[in-house]
């Protein structure tokens, strides 16, 4: 894989686990729910 590509998913990772962080501390935003949402569909998390 290309650099950029493996870079790009280390990086939506990493924001899944700090939304999901959030999330377990009940500080979600409506857009950072709805950003976790779609990450959890992309990445096939639950």
């Amino acid at each position: 894989m290309s650099k950029k590509i493996i870079e790009s998913l280390n990086y939506l990772i990493e924001e899944y686990k700090r939304l999901k962080k959030k999330k377990i501390k009940n500080k979600l935003s409506s857009g950072e729910h709805e950003t976790l949402k779609k990450l959890e569909q992309y990445l096939g998390k639950k």
